[in-house]
């Protein structure tokens, strides 16, 4: 029998989730194993690239500029992406380990840490998960509502995704056109009434 890793008996992976983890481990192998390796890649979404795609704004092309790395991975031969695809809906974890060799789990969280303040679920207040998801054009957050009628919005926090939201919230409409920004978002944060944005941190 040929040995498993080799052209004649390739050791096939699957890998679960399409982000940065998962496009590094798929690169990881099929570089290491040449062509005696076999990559499949499922994601629940139909497109590929999780929070490069979804959580980096879309005012910052240079940071998703590490798509064209991905999109190398990609044109290897040996690697196939399956989009559309749900582990537990539309395939089983049973179900992969009866095809494959191993199955890398790079998927991520996708709740957010809740601050436990009074007020938190009140009306117009919103995770950034949920806003920055929504100008990306994520599929699962386009039909999402943001009211902008109003002067004055209030940022909790003042790490990258803190400011993200800030900047995205201030951008006039001619800066918002020459991003990749989703055009139900960009229609929107052009018509807002928002004049001050205020940022709160817990420290300086």
């Amino acid at each position: 029998m040929t040995d498993l890793g080799t052209p004649g008996n390739p050791l096939r992976v699957a890998i679960v989730g399409s982000g940065p983890a998962g496009f590094y481990a798929a690169e990881h192998l099929l570089k290491r194993g040449e062509d005696g390796v076999r990559v499949d890649m499922f994601d629940r979404l139909p497109t590929p690239f999780g929070l490069v795609r979804a959580g980096v704004a879309p005012d910052h092309p240079k940071i998703k500029s590490v798509i064209r790395v991905y999109e190398k991975t990609a044109a290897r031969e040996g690697f196939r992406f399956f989009g559309n695809v749900e582990i537990g809906r539309d395939l089983e974890v049973s179900e992969l380990a009866e095809r494959y060799h191993a199955i890398v789990f790079a998927y991520g969280t996708e709740t957010d840490r809740r601050l436990g303040i009074p007020g938190e679920e009140l009306p117009g207040s919103h995770a950034a998960t949920e806003f920055v998801n929504w100008y990306n054009a994520h599929p699962d957050f386009a039909d999402r509502e943001f009211n902008l009628d109003t002067e004055r919005a209030i940022v909790i926090g003042n790490g990258n995704v803190a400011t993200d939201v800030a900047r995205m919230l201030a951008l006039p409409r001619p800066e918002l056109d020459c991003t990749d920004t989703a055009d139900h978002a960009i229609e929107a944060l052009a018509s807002s009434r928002i004049r001050e944005i205020v940022i709160l941190g817990r420290r300086g």
